[in-house]
């Protein structure tokens, strides 16, 4: 597991300390941009344990970007996939998500939400803001590298 503390220090708006273990790059890579500690903890011990895939874990939209931008001194590559918790979904958040998604490093990166709120998009909807797919919370931790990864076509690396 691994969790990036950021502070608002950097022309970014956060500066990015040191991880708390180090990152070994394996697998898939998944940055988890949710606002709960504790549901982050739990995303990334199901997704690394159970689905084998490697975890970038932030806590929002602006430290997603900025792990993104600060890539080439964090990381290897890209992320294969970003999982995107967004709390706000029924006032600003669809506003909020299509900036994000168009940002330059977000576009060719496949994002799947994870949200209370999942089933108040329809896959037209989901199809316009370049979703490619939702997972309802509350969500079973041992069935969600499989849903994840049935989402992402990722199937033959789960058996």
């Amino acid at each position: 597991m691994t969790e990036f503390n950021l502070s608002p220090k950097s022309p970014f708006g956060c500066a990015l300390e040191r991880p708390r273990v180090n990152l070994v790059m394996s697998g898939k890579l998944i940055l988890l941009i949710d606002h709960e500690a504790s549901v982050r903890t739990i995303l990334q011990v199901c997704l690394s344990r159970l689905g084998g895939w490697d975890v970038l874990s932030v806590s929002s939209l602006s430290q997603g970007l900025e792990v993104l931008m600060l890539k080439e001194a964090l990381l290897i590559r890209r992320p294969d996939a970003i999982l995107l918790d967004m709390p706000m979904l029924a006032t600003d958040g669809l506003g909020v998500i299509q900036e994000f998604r168009n940002h330059p490093l977000i576009q060719p990166i496949p994002i799947v939400l994870i949200t209370a709120k999942a089933s108040w998009f329809s896959p037209q909807q989901l199809k316009q803001m370049r979703i490619v797919g939702a997972i309802a919370k509350p969500f079973n931790p041992i069935k969600l590298p499989k849903q994840i990864a049935e989402i992402l076509n990722w199937n033959s690396e789960l058996s």
